[in-house]
């Protein structure tokens, strides 16, 4: 028992999270203060995380120059999740 209890946590802590609804909801922290006012994560497919930017000159910030720090950030506070890429979508 001592030894299947350690491993059964671990195992639920790796499902937990691998949730996609839990990085939709880190989102807001994830991008900042300053930017999540301006951006809404709305999906997590396939390991491409889908977010919505309120206009072109976000979207080309985002992709441009926060695009790899964003996605390094991602792969450290989910480390158990396949995380591809981000698609930046205006809407």
């Amino acid at each position: 028992m001592t030894d299947l209890l350690p491993r059964v946590l671990a195992k639920i802590g790796e499902v937990y999270q691998q949730r996609a609804d839990l990085i939709l909801a880190m989102w807001p922290e994830i991008i900042g203060d300053k930017l999540a006012d301006m951006t809404q994560a709305v999906s997590f497919v396939d390991g491409i995380l889908f977010v919505k930017v309120k206009n072109s000159t976000l979207h080309s910030l985002l992709n441009q120059h926060e695009k790899l720090r964003i996605l390094n950030l991602l792969r450290q506070k989910f480390p158990h999740t396949e995380i591809k890429n981000i698609c930046f979508r205006i809407g």
